[in-house]
């Protein structure tokens, strides 16, 4: 509601009390002369004062006031009249007694108004107080509730925490300010077996190890008088007697004053990681020795050491390397060896791609150059680092290998003449074998040439005739070439058999092999009265060798059988000789003696160069033939024979002439 709204009802009000006083005092005139009229005496006064009373108590002293000032104007026209004297008089009294009953009325309901209104306010104020009593009344209540919730949530709240003090897995403690032990918790108390309020009376607590307690109580008054917390490493004993070490931290509670009233520890088990920790320095140290010593061994052994990163950079070199190269950086940021020769880049480059390409080692032998500006041969081996199959980085290892180099070509050139002179010596052993039977040669070769001349001069005799005998002249004719190739055969096999010529391998029948020579000796066999059986496997595979030494050893065992058999007296001279594939990929040749044997004594030695069993004898032809054998990768063999004589065995590898097998499958 505005302001002018309620000023309009309070003057409406006013209004309205305003005019049931005018309408009352009207009302009350009216009725009081009718009733004096009907009861015959004046009771006009008693009227107005029942009226105006009514008024005051109803409407209020206002409206009362103004009903009897009208009233009072409605009395006073008797009085101004022209009348008796006691007429005037009695209105005297009326008016007088109006007068003062009406206003004793109007203070009346004055104070009654202002009473009513005091009571009123009284009331109110009684009434805010009441309400303001019962609101701090609920708020008491409320509080009082708090209260008992507050103090169920802290007995719950302080069982929570004691519970969780007994039951977090470390051991906690309280103490008074002084640093006194007043309290453990379950934790400790089991652990140590002491009493959880420290019945033991000992300060600093009971469960110290007893070459801790000083080190405990000095850091307890160093901190006691600054409040700071502080942290130990300290020893407790068990319940079972056994120390063992636990970080023990110690931290104050204040007041608000800022005084220190209590002071708490935690102390955790640290006797494993302790035992760890010194493990794992002992580890450190032992590997920092290692890792020491392991650099000295780098730097000190006498090989460059090189690390390359996975793209092949070298990002160390050892101090060997340093100091041979006179580069001081260990890092040469380089793919390849500054030192390298340069002639020798090109081939390392091409096997360092494949290899870090593939992930596979390598080998190589390289040039490098010295500090002094010499180059020396090294052979270099790199070999990959993985992880999780990758490659993180290559190491290499090159050592000096000039010397070996140098000595390798010595031995080259050493193996050169030593083959030279064997050469030289095989070609001597052979003309030697082949001066044994010369007169077995010349026989050879008499009867083709005799046979020839025979044969030419029975031609000659057919041909002098008139006409020629062309038809008898023919056939002969055809005998003298074949004689004549027969004795060019036999001269060009003695010719190879002396000829000085290098060793050349190829692919030839060992049955063939064996019957020229055999054919060879035959005068000399023939001579010795000496019979020999040969028992040659048809279809043997062939051997890969060559033929004159081939030829030179067989010749050799032969001239051996028969001089052997040549002093036997008694009984008959028999050379047997066989061949045949002893197993998958060899072909063995067996000679079988009936001579006196061999020395059961010197069997081992028959092959040892210049040790001989023959009076006038080298002692070099068994060696020879041994190292021919050896060089063909085959074996030589000697053992008695079963009734009597020797027997000596050939191996040989099968195999074919490469060159000659590639012609073979290109035809």
């Amino acid at each position: 509601m505005t302001i002018a709204a309620f000023w309009r009802n309070l003057r409406w009000r006013a209004i309205l009390k305003f005019a049931i006083a005018i309408v009352l005092a009207g009302t009350s005139a009216l009725v009081a002369g009718r009733v004096t009229l009907w009861i015959g005496s004046d009771a006009s006064v008693l009227l107005h004062l029942c009226g105006v009373t009514i008024l005051a108590l109803a409407v209020g002293p206002g409206p009362a006031t103004l009903a009897s000032v009208i009233i009072l104007l409605v009395l006073l026209p008797p009085l101004l009249s022209p009348a008796a004297h006691a007429d005037q008089f009695n209105a005297v009294v009326r008016v007088g007694l109006f007068s003062v009953s009406s206003t004793l009325i109007l203070l009346l309901s004055v104070r009654r108004k202002t009473a009513s209104r005091s009571l009123q306010l009284l009331l109110d104020h009684l009434q805010a107080t009441i309400a303001e009593l019962e609101r701090h009344n609920a708020i008491l209540r409320d509080e009082n509730n708090q209260h008992r919730e507050t103090a169920t949530r802290a007995q719950q709240a302080e069982q929570e925490i004691r519970l969780t003090v007994d039951t977090v897995p470390a051991l906690i403690a309280r103490y008074r300010p002084d640093g006194f032990m007043d309290f453990r918790n379950k934790n400790w108390s089991e652990y140590t077996g002491l009493s959880q309020d420290n019945r033991e009376r000992r300060r600093w607590g009971s469960a110290l190890h007893p070459d801790d307690e000083k080190m405990v109580e000095r850091a307890w008054r160093e901190h006691i008088p600054t409040g700071e917390p502080f942290e130990l490493e300290q020893r407790l004993r068990k319940a079972n007697g056994e120390y063992r070490w636990h970080r023990v931290r110690r931290v104050p509670l204040r007041n608000e004053s800022g005084e220190v009233i209590k002071w708490y520890a935690i102390a955790l088990d640290i006797d494993d990681k302790k035992r760890a920790d010194d493990a794992l320095r002992k580890s450190e140290a032992d590997l920092a020795t290692i890792k020491h010593e392991l650099q000295l061994m780098i730097d000190t052994i006498p090989v460059l050491v090189l690390r390359h990163r996975a793209d092949g950079i070298i990002d160390f070199v050892n101090e060997v390397g340093r100091t041979y190269s006179g580069l001081t950086t260990t890092k040469w940021t380089s793919r390849t060896s500054r030192i390298t020769h340069p002639d020798d880049v090109s081939r390392l480059e091409e096997a360092w791609d494949v290899a870090l390409r593939t992930g596979e080692p390598f080998e190589s032998e390289v040039r490098l150059r010295r500090a002094d500006g010499e180059y020396r041969w090294f052979a270099t081996r790199r070999v990959p680092l993985r992880r999780n199959r990758e490659v993180i980085a290559w190491y290499a290892a090159t050592y000096d290998i000039e010397d070996r180099k140098r000595a390798e070509n010595a031995l080259l050139e050493s193996e050169r003449r030593l083959q030279e002179a064997q050469m030289e010596l095989t070609h001597a052993s052979r003309v030697v074998t082949m001066g044994q039977f010369t007169a077995s040669i010349a026989h050879e070769v008499n009867q083709p040439i005799s046979a020839l001349l025979t044969n030419a001069d029975t031609a000659l005799r057919w041909l002098g005739r008139q006409p020629p005998n062309l038809e008898r002249a023919k056939p002969l004719i055809e005998r003298i070439i074949d004689d004549g190739k027969r004795a060019a055969d036999i001269v060009g096999r003695i010719r190879d058999m002396s000829r000085k010529t290098p060793t050349r391998k190829e692919t030839l029948d060992i049955n063939k092999a064996i019957s020229e020579i055999v054919s060879l000796a035959r005068g000399v066999i023939s001579d010795n009265d000496i019979l020999v059986k040969m028992q040659l496997s048809e279809g043997l595979p062939c051997v890969l060798g060559d033929k004159i030494q081939l030829q030179q050893v067989i010749l050799n065992l032969v001239m051996n059988a028969v001089e052997a058999m040549s002093e036997v007296r008694e009984g008959s001279r028999e050379l047997k000789v066989e061949s045949r594939e002893d197993e998958p990929g060899n072909v063995l040749v067996v000679f079988r003696d009936s001579g006196p044997g061999l020395p059961a004594a010197d069997t081992g030695r028959i092959f040892e160069p210049f040790y001989t069993t023959k009076p006038n004898g080298l002692g070099i032809g068994l060696s020879i033939c041994r190292s021919i054998i050896e060089s063909h990768g085959g074996q030589l063999r000697a053992m008695p024979n079963d009734a009597q004589g020797a027997v000596f065995s050939i191996m040989l590898p099968t195999g074919e002439d490469p060159l000659a097998a590639t012609k073979l499958s290109a035809s």
